[in-house]
């Protein structure tokens, strides 16, 4: 009793109730579904490829130009001279960032013919007419406001035209002569006179120009503009840029590496002509120095008579030497000091261009030229980042603090060099003290003699070297040449945007995902049966298959006997197929008592009770069909007969069985209505004249098939199909939900009916790679196996074959 307890328990277990979605891995129905959806699947993929070439045909194009720059400057003059300190080396990395600043760009579209733009106006795009535009537009701004506001002209003839603006006619003009507007003048000259009818825009009002500011244009293009060091042991510099237009984009790219070469000569040009200026200013101090101590030697040789005497040799020796050294901390220290004198570290505008050459050749030329080089950078980048932000932005400020830092640094370096300078000076004067009161004992002619000498000696030496130096920086500002080249010229431009190929293949690609989306979906969402391997995977019972009927050619509307029409189809085949499994469920000789039902209404078990008898008739043995779904009868339009007497009346004993039983047009098959709707069905089906009348109907007949009510929906035929011979249980294929079997493990495990078996009705015969080829067998271990199948294959067929195309091939459809 416990053990019989136990395995009961296993059994309710097993019959718990599934999921409605799909979540077994089924190989064969996911193909069998691509199969299915091929059609809807290629529909998907027709519409993605559309979507995207349309928005190949509907997107402004995009065109990239690019060339590749090498930076190299050089002096020749460094040939022959020694004047490298005030230039600076080549550095590609501020290069590269003077070539991607605004300050640049600015100047660079100078050079390119944008100021004014024309455009054709077109259903949907806008298309602009760099160079190919049939006018030509001058102009006077008057009023800045009007900047980047379209005018659109329409020709009426090769000399007159008419302006609008914002939609609204302005007025009509000439070629060529004046049009006061309010905020500007400008003229209209027609390019073109004699293709003026080859110009559809100049007639129809799609052209337009608007006059733009480099201001507006920089800030809108820059972003389009990219800049990047390609090798560093080269120089060399990548230079690209997008536009809408090609030639536009290239000519843009050129103009930058043109303007740059420019640019760089201007930069490095300006520190020689600041040196020169310098240079001029001292010379011009000095020489007015040498003057006036020649004239004081002059006035001394006439007021005391005095010659030249070798006398004092060493004490001039020793003095000059000191005197030279002076020179050179007196020469330095005034370096130091014109710079200090340019700069401080609380103004605000430097020019750094002006401190490079001052400082070449001194002493501590090296530690304050970095100074000064990191403070030009600095307002380098500080002139750029006005074009990108406002002046009270936090990044300004950020920058302004650290400039104003490196102003003090440097400001302090200067003064503790000076300083230090001082201090040598003080040194050195000492020294030619203690040398003059070693000659005290030279006459006094002789010392001031000595000493105008001396004074005119340094004198004369600044001036030589001013004048030296002069020489020096005039050659080097000539012999200054950039050799910057443009190593790959962008002659012409590619299209990066959009890019057909990776768009359709793109297209392509979300068609076959969105596919596949579908198939998932309805993969996991599919809840029907559609295979006899389902209903044995669902099932925990050991559900015996007793066969597959596949689905009628042609529209039944109610269930009709349809194995007498064509004995030799592949429907009647399958239900021959049914009688010989039957076997296998019952071997034994007598009367037999057959019992159809199914889950739900709809899925064909009179259709199969009435094809079963017809079949079973068919070998020579009595069958009769009885009715029973008395809700819902189905037997007596089958057989085309009245319902006025049937199970009911035979049921509550007001007729007798001769009375309800009818002959079919088939011989050996008889069938007895359902007969008048009773209101208590379920009552006369447990009353016990059931068993009486199949009784009695067993005394003439071999087979009793009793079509029953849909068990999912009422339990009336729950005692049938255990006192049946052959219980049958009948699922439709595609319409039979999977959940469906569980009734059938409960009728099994629960009820205790035994030799339950299953068919699989209206199966696609067409589709015969998932849903047939499992074969007709009872149980598992003996039967037809898994190859026998009567129709899957066409063994026979209703109709001689049709020719099937290459479409029918793969939707599996007839043509």
């Amino acid at each position: 009793m416990e053990e019989n307890s136990s395995s009961n328990n296993i059994n309710e277990a097993k019959a718990r109730k599934r999921s409605t979605l799909n979540t077994e891995s089924d190989p064969i129905l996911f193909f069998h579904l691509l199969k299915q959806n091929l059609l809807w699947f290629a529909l998907i993929i027709a519409i993605c490829l559309s979507a995207a070439f349309v928005y190949l045909r509907y997107t402004t194009p995009i065109y990239e130009a690019k060339l590749i720059y090498q930076v190299n400057s050089i002096n020749t003059a460094n040939k022959v001279l020694n004047v490298n300190g005030f230039q600076e080396a080549n550095n590609l990395a501020k290069d590269v960032e003077i070539l991607k600043s605004k300050l640049l760009f600015k100047r660079a579209l100078e050079r390119v013919p944008i100021i004014v733009s024309y455009y054709n106006q077109g259903e949907i795009l806008v298309n602009e007419l760099y160079k190919s535009t049939p006018i030509k537009v001058e102009y006077v701004v008057k009023d800045s406001s009007i900047l980047g506001q379209p005018f659109f002209i329409e020709f009426i003839d090769t000399y007159n035209f008419k302006l609008l603006q914002n939609d609204e006619l302005f007025g009509e003009f000439e070629i060529n002569t004046t049009i006061n507007h309010p905020k500007v003048d400008s003229k209209i000259n027609l390019l073109y006179k004699e293709n003026f009818k080859d110009y559809t825009n100049l007639r129809d009002g799609s052209l337009f120009f608007k006059i733009n500011s480099y201001e507006s244009i920089t800030n809108q293009y820059i972003s389009r503009l990219a800049v990047f060091p390609m090798n560093n042991a080269a120089k060399t510099i990548n230079i690209q840029f997008q536009d809408n237009n090609g030639e536009k984009a290239k000519d843009i790219v050129t103009a930058i590496a043109q303007e740059y070469i420019e640019y760089d000569i201007e930069e490095r040009s300006k520190s020689s002509k600041n040196a020169l200026q310098f240079i001029d200013t001292q010379l011009d101090l000095y020489f007015n120095k040498v003057k006036g101590s020649e004239n004081k030697i002059q006035d001394f040789h006439k007021g005391t008579n005095f010659s030249t005497m070798d006398r004092s040799t060493i004490y001039f020796d020793r003095n000059n030497k000191l005197e030279n050294e002076l020179f050179d901390v007196e020469l330095q220290k005034k370096v130091l000091e014109e710079i200090k004198t340019s700069i401080s570290y609380k103004d605000k505008d430097i020019d750094v261009y002006e401190l490079l050459p001052i400082l070449a050749g001194t002493e501590y030329a090296g530690g304050i030229m970095s100074l000064i080089t990191t403070l030009k950078e600095l307002l380098i980048k500080q002139e750029n980042l006005q074009f990108e932000v406002t002046k009270d932005s936090e990044a300004v400020k950020a920058l302004e603090h650290q400039i104003d830092i490196q102003k003090k640094v440097l400001f302090e370096s200067i003064n503790s060099s000076i300083s230090k300078l001082a201090s040598r000076r003080t040194g050195i004067l000492n020294k030619i003290t203690e040398v003059e009161k070693k000659f005290m004992n030279v006459p006094a002619q002789e010392l001031e003699y000595a000493r105008l000498q001396r004074v005119l000696s340094l004198d004369e030496k600044f001036y030589n070297l001013l004048m030296e130096k002069r020489t020096e920086y005039s050659i080097s500002d000539a012999g200054f040449v950039t050799q910057h080249t443009i190593l790959d010229r962008a002659s012409n431009f590619v299209l990066v945007f959009p890019n057909k190929k990776i768009f359709i293949l793109f297209g392509f690609i979300i068609g076959c995902v969105l596919s596949l989306v579908l198939l998932l979906g309805k993969y996991i969402l599919k809840n029907t049966i559609s295979s006899v391997d389902e209903i044995i995977r669902q099932s925990h019972a050991g559900i015996s298959i007793l066969g597959i009927v596949p689905k009628y050619k042609h529209d039944i509307p109610v269930s009709q006997l349809v194995v007498n029409k064509n004995p030799k189809s592949i429907i009647a085949e399958s239900f021959r197929a049914i009688r010989s499994n039957m076997q296998f469920i019952s071997d034994t000789s007598g009367k037999k008592l057959l019992a159809v039902t199914s889950t739900v209404s709809g899925e064909g078990k009179t259709f199969c009770a009435i094809n079963i008898a017809g079949i079973i008739a068919c070998s020579g043995k009595k069958v009769v069909i009885l009715d029973l779904d008395m809700r819902k009868p189905k037997i007596h339009l089958g057989f085309g007969v009245e319902n006025t007497v049937g199970m009911s009346t035979l049921l509550i004993k007001s007729k007798t069985i001769s009375e309800c039983v009818h002959h079919s047009e088939l011989e050996n098959l008889d069938f007895i209505t359902s007969g008048p709707v009773p209101p208590n069905p379920s009552e006369l089906i447990i009353n016990g004249e059931l068993d009486k009348i199949v009784k009695e109907l067993q005394i003439e007949y071999d087979f009793v098939i009793i079509d029953n009510p849909p068990i999912g929906l009422v339990s009336d035929a729950m005692e049938i199909l255990k006192k049946a011979d052959y219980p049958v249980y009948v699922f439709k294929n595609e319409y039979s939900k999977k959940y469906f079997v569980n009734n059938v493990d409960r009728l099994m495990i629960d009820n205790g009916i035994k030799n339950l078996s299953i068919i699989l009705n209206a199966v696609d015969h067409g589709k015969s790679a998932y849903g047939g080829g499992y074969g007709y067998g009872y149980g598992g271990g003996y039967g037809y196996g898994g190859g026998y199948g009567y129709g899957y294959g066409g063994y026979y067929e209703d109709e001689p074959k049709e020719k099937k195309g290459f479409l029918n091939g793969i939707f599996g459809r007839k043509k």
